[in-house]
């Protein structure tokens, strides 16, 4: 093989790399899922590289999230039988901190302030069984009013940033220009 050929074969093996775990229009790939109005989109464990998710692990679940027509709803639980703990967070304040959160609402369809991105997340702690590229946990989403759901999580490669930024939002009572979401826990083992 020439020097252009063998170029040529590195640069589309770094494509497929950089594209593995995106979706239509760069965003991220993922699982959807519904129950009622609530539906669930681009549901997916962040992983920032290659590099495994081991037993132990934490990681992040970050996923969007809304109501058709307008409905108002809560979600109240989350739960997976793949870890020892599931933490819901939420950048509430759009201070660059996702501070633990009980409950998520919507108002209207959306989450409030959340026009900007997802400010919020789920953090899986101490994963039971490791994950490669293309596995699943289940996680299970609770709503008051619409029920439960059960989505097959998938871990996907993301380089895109999936934060809104609290600029991004207009300047409210209840949002106010910032950073980006602080929680440390960014995909892969021990940070945080």
């Amino acid at each position: 093989m020439t020097r252009i050929g063998t170029c040529a074969v590195g640069i589309g093996l770094c494509l497929v790399v950089v594209a593995r775990g995106l979706g239509p229009l760069g965003g991220p790939a993922g699982a959807e899922g519904g129950v009622g109005d609530i539906a669930l989109r681009a549901v997916h464990v962040v992983a920032e590289d290659a590099a495994p998710v081991r037993p132990g692990d934490d990681v992040v679940v970050r996923f969007l999230l809304s109501g058709r027509h307008g409905v108002d709803d809560e979600l109240v639980a989350v739960d997976s039988d793949g870890a020892d703990r599931v933490e819901l967070r939420w950048d509430r304040e759009c201070d660059g901190v996702a501070e633990p959160a009980t409950t998520l609402p919507l108002e209207h369809g959306a989450v409030p302030g959340a026009g900007g991105g997802p400010r919020y997340h789920v953090v899986l702690r101490g994963l039971r069984d490791g994950i490669a590229f293309g596995d699943t946990v289940t996680v299970r989403f609770g709503f008051a009013g619409a029920g439960d759901v059960t989505v097959p999580v998938p871990l996907v490669v993301s380089r895109v940033e999936e934060l809104g930024h609290c600029s991004d939002l207009p300047t409210t009572s209840s949002s106010r220009p910032g950073g980006h979401d602080g929680d440390a826990v960014r995909g892969n083992p021990g940070v945080g």
